[in-house]
């Protein structure tokens, strides 16, 4: 508790655990909470000299200040006072813990194009505080800051472009703001992540019109063109497919030309060994070659006689196969 010492009117801080019982000379001022800060908290406080201290709650950066801790005499937390609002028009947000983290800030200005169309853009920053000391000592208003600062150097971007090509390049533009910072964001101990464009629309009604008819066109092109695109990827598919199926098609005949030709030289070799055992063994029986040829060819058409039979085939002779002669017994 903050204790007043009526005959010296000096502040003191009672914070010993245990009961206190105040002398008739002391005037018990407050009652304090004990300031608890989180890992992504930062307080700054204004000491009896008018000099900012700092504590964090992010071990790495607290140094040998406490996290905890209680307001002592004679200061106080600083609150930092804000814009709000999407165009930052209304300065009553007052901040006393700040938040370390990367947070969301979405915007609302207007600007125009080259081609004279007033543009009324919706968009989202991603933005942190990184450096208090350095925040304080040059931004009273960081969220009015960055926003002004965004819409100053949009302005000049899209000042220098017409609505179509604002309409083809939205994104690029608004990476360019961010690329081509000069050290605005740095200097005040802040970063912005990234700046994100979410939407636009126009200011007057009638240009709103052809615009919604321009980015209706714009979307039924993407779309053809997607439709095309997905068409054309069928198409390549297909032949591909097509291409793959004629691939394994020649590699299957590759394949079975190659079994037949294992097939027939078998057969071949199987018949040539019948052919010269028999040649053989009719040796000693039948002297003459050309006889045992002769003999193997008759036992051959049998063969195949046998063959025919056993199917539907209808089998035609020829004369010279039969041996057919004509007699005339008239005379």
């Amino acid at each position: 508790m903050l204790v007043k010492r009526t005959d010296s009117g000096s502040l003191d801080l009672i914070q010993e655990h245990g009961l206190f019982f105040p002398r008739p000379q002391d005037e018990i001022v407050s009652v304090q909470k004990l300031i608890r800060l989180a890992d992504h908290d930062a307080v700054v406080m204004k000491d009896a000299s008018g000099a900012f201290k700092f504590f964090y709650g992010n071990d790495e950066m607290r140094g040998d200040q406490p996290r905890a801790f209680f307001l002592p005499p004679y200061c106080e937390i600083v609150e930092h006072l804000w814009s709000r609002g999407r165009r930052r028009q209304t300065r009553d947000l007052r901040i006393g813990h700040l938040d370390m983290r990367p947070q969301f800030m979405n915007f609302e200005f207007n600007s125009r194009t080259s081609d004279n169309v007033e543009l009324i853009l919706e968009g989202t920053f991603y933005w942190q505080v990184t450096d208090v000391p350095k925040m304080v000592s040059f931004s009273g208003d960081v969220t009015g800051d960055i926003c002004n600062y965004a819409r100053s150097a949009f302005i000049q971007k899209i000042a220098q472009v017409t609505l179509k090509e604002f309409m083809d390049d939205f994104r690029k533009i608004a990476s360019e703001v961010i690329a081509e910072d000069t050290g605005f964001y740095e200097t005040r101990g802040l970063k912005v992540h990234s700046l994100e464009v979410t939407g636009y629309s126009c200011a007057d009604k009638s240009t709103a019109a052809i615009l919604q008819q321009m980015i209706q066109e714009t979307t039924n092109r993407m779309n053809r063109a997607s439709q095309q695109e997905s068409e054309n990827e069928l198409t390549m598919n297909k032949i591909q497919s097509q291409i793959e199926h004629e691939r394994v098609k020649g590699e299957l005949i590759s394949i079975k030309q190659k079994h037949l030709q294992e097939e027939a030289s078998a057969a071949g070799k199987s018949d040539a060994l019948r052919a010269s055992q028999f040649l053989s063994a009719l040796e000693e029986v039948v002297q003459d070659p050309q006889e045992r040829v002769n003999m193997w060819k008759i036992l051959r058409k049998g063969e195949n006689l046998d063959s025919l039979s056993k199917g539907n085939a209808h089998l035609y002779f020829t004369p010279s196969d039969v041996n057919l002669s004509i007699e005339d017994k008239g005379k």
